[in-house]
């Protein structure tokens, strides 16, 4: 069990607030992240129907027989309905949610799910995810404890595989060497598919490692990250091999400042979206405008990308314990790009990072 009793109730005490503040009965929560930040566990959606069901009162979990030891076993919800192949798991969530009044299901349920509960939740339904979402946005001490396990581990996994580079390996092996790396560190596994690119990839910010070698002169742009106790790391760093560019080496000076000066103006009165225009503006007067083709960065928990977001549209001013990257990047087609990638909290007055390894331009 990944979660304290005393958290669970905690929870689930202000998911019933929102839901009282809403005129909400009932809130459904498939498997998945809201699944897991409700209850410990660690499951994903299936074509079986699995639900945690929570009325103003009670809570209990519906779900297939195979599934019954593990929730025993692994979350504190103490009422567990199962069902067993041959009967209809719809009709057993028909009968629980008898009750006239509203539900609010979470958006993530498998569409074929949610198109046989709809036939007789009829004018019922609405969306639970504005609740889950202002409640996950804060990070209590464990939440913050373990994202700085997961960034911790996952510096340390490509601090040891960095000395594996050399000329002509290709994308793919050295990704699979780093992510080979993230068990060593104890980590459960890569939380996302690491993005490994060499010269002229790095452009692309999202590019799947491939048979491409490195070569000396290329930039090396690593993306990554690992999953500890169910939170996720994201980090990015970009390295020169064997010599720098010195237009690249420019470039990189530029989005390490905005890096770091974005991050040391943050304040309690600061918008997320002003985080981005600061980070645009930097890049800008720089003269690469428009080569910065993303937002700023995400917010990062349970899942890689979660609120906030630091893009234009979020206005929302810091929140306190909220964790976000900032990730500027710089990208020239056909010759290469740099992202410098941080994870970091608010503590109330100031933006922090969770990594130490260096932004400072290094030829390996």
């Amino acid at each position: 069990m990944y979660l304290a009793k005393s958290t669970f109730d905690s929870r689930l005490k202000v998911l019933r607030t929102l839901m009282r503040r809403a005129s909400v009965d009932y809130v459904l929560v498939p498997p998945g992240p809201n699944f897991f930040y409700l209850t410990g566990m660690i499951t994903e959606s299936m074509e079986r129907l699995a639900l945690f069901i929570i009325d103003i009162d009670s809570q209990e979990v519906l779900c297939p027989d195979l599934m019954k030891q593990q929730v025993i076993e692994e979350t504190p919800v103490d009422d567990i309905k199962t069902w067993s192949d041959g009967v209809d798991p719809y009709d057993m969530a028909n009968k629980i949610l008898s009750k006239k009044g509203k539900v609010a299901i979470e958006g993530s349920i498998p569409y074929f799910h949610f198109e046989r509960m709809e036939k007789f939740l009829k004018g019922r339904v609405m969306s639970a995810d504005p609740f889950l979402q202002e409640m996950r946005i804060a990070k209590d001490h464990s939440e913050l404890s373990n994202i700085q396990e997961a960034i911790s581990r996952s510096e340390k996994a490509l601090q040891n595989s960095l000395p594996e580079l050399r000329d002509d390996i290709t994308e793919k092996e050295f990704s699979r060497i780093l992510e080979n790396n993230f068990f060593e560190a104890d980590l459960s596994g890569p939380a996302f598919p690491s993005i490994v690119s060499f010269g002229a990839n790095s452009a692309m910010p999202h590019h799947s490692p491939d048979n491409s070698k490195l070569k000396s002169g290329d930039t090396i742009v690593i993306d990554y990250g690992g999953s500890y106790n169910g939170y996720a790391s994201d980090s990015t760093r970009t390295f020169f091999w064997k010599k720098e560019d010195p237009e690249m080496h420019t470039i990189l000076d530029v989005v390490r400042e905005a890096n770091e000066t974005v991050r040391k103006e943050a304040r309690s009165t600061t918008k997320y979206s002003e985080m981005d225009s600061l980070a645009r503006k930097i890049i800008t007067e720089a003269g690469y405008g428009d080569k910065f083709i993303h937002r700023l960065g995400h917010g990062l928990g349970i899942q890689v990308h979660e609120p906030p977001f630091l893009v234009g549209t979020d206005t929302r001013t810091m929140i306190t314990n909220s964790v976000f990257t900032i990730e500027p990047g710089i990208y020239i087609p056909g010759k290469g790009g740099v992202r410098i990638e941080d994870t970091n909290y608010f503590d109330g007055t100031h933006c922090v990072s969770f990594n130490r390894m260096s932004r400072s331009a290094t030829v390996l």
